[in-house]
């Protein structure tokens, strides 16, 4: 018979962490050396892209409405604490703390600014039962809203992916789309349950509206992943472009070790926006641009937060 208990299970992954660490490694390096490779092999015409004036200009625009945007992923952290008891702070408390903390994912792990943002929430009074479920939660209805937009509207650059590798039956796909989304939607839901602590059906719901708004945020980011696409070229349309991106951002997530999913999401991107028709310097410019929309649009969040709280 084998082990279930909570020793066994607690040693059991222990003993999976080194495993999962060193497999999140080579899959970086493995798109970095991709990233890298993209780049050399198109560096004159992406020196041209990069340099377009208008480009720069939806690159600059997209850095604040990316900083407007992440407050949606605020919204749904701080509506996911309320419901397990009232947080000892509000929303603007809230919004501070995941700005604030943003920046700590591109430190290695990719999971210190959920530990940052735990921490922080703490010592402002959050208790350790609310914090426990909105990062459950959070984790899943992330990955749920991730998935399902990337699915949905991706589907037609990954049925053409498919088609030119000599399969052209779109049946496979669907079966992926609908399965894939059925098990996560059925998993998210039963561990959301048992985390509920008699809470009712108000963790549902928190986890209802949370998927929502982190919806929203990756519609909202897949928009401005199609401004700068369009910016160089008109090849896409625009419902494959925000799948696009929350594939990527879905990717990026979940690698481990990968700080900001730094390399993975840029190759996800590249392969992405090439298959949906970009030229390979087009789409390598698009991904570098997305990545400095985002770094610095993190960073310009923790600053203004920063400044703010200095000035008091």
């Amino acid at each position: 018979m084998i082990e279930t208990t909570p020793e066994s299970l607690a040693a059991q992954a222990n003993r999976i962490k080194p495993v999962v660490r060193i497999v999140g490694v080579i899959v970086s390096l493995a798109a970095f050396a991709f990233v890298g490779r993209a780049i050399y092999r198109s560096l004159d015409s992406l020196q041209q892209q990069l340099a377009s004036p208008l480009f720069l200009f939806a690159v600059a625009g997209s850095v604040f409405a990316y900083a407007m945007i992440l407050q949606l992923c605020g919204l749904a952290w701080h509506r996911l604490l309320t419901a397990i008891d009232d947080p000892s702070f509000g929303i603007g408390r809230a919004l501070a703390i995941y700005g604030k903390t943003q920046i700590y994912k591109y430190l290695p792990s990719n999971v210190l600014h959920m530990v940052g943002r735990y921490r922080l929430a703490r010592s402002e009074g959050a208790s350790n039962k609310a914090l426990a479920f909105a990062q459950i939660a959070e984790l899943l209805t992330i990955l749920l809203a991730a998935a399902g937009i990337s699915a949905l509207l991706a589907r037609a650059v990954l049925v053409h992916a498919l088609e030119e590798r000599g399969i052209d039956d779109p049946t496979l796909v669907n079966v992926l789309v609908v399965g894939g989304i059925t098990v996560l939607a059925v998993g998210a839901t039963t561990i959301v349950r048992q985390r509920m602590a008699g809470t009712g059906q108000k963790a549902l719901v928190a986890a209802a509206v949370a998927f929502a708004f982190y919806a929203l945020f990756f519609i909202g980011s897949g928009l401005l992943l199609a401004a700068l696409c369009k910016s160089l070229s008109t090849a896409s349309g625009l419902s494959e472009l925000i799948g696009i991106g929350a594939a990527a951002w879905l990717v990026g997530f979940v690698v481990p070790g990968a700080p900001g999913g730094l390399g993975v999401r840029e190759t996800i991107l590249i392969a992405g926006l090439s298959a949906a028709g970009l030229p390979t310097a087009e789409a390598t410019a698009v991904a570098l641009g997305y990545r400095f929309v985002t770094t610095v649009g993190d960073a310009l969040v923790a600053t203004v937060i920063m400044l703010l709280e200095f000035k008091k």
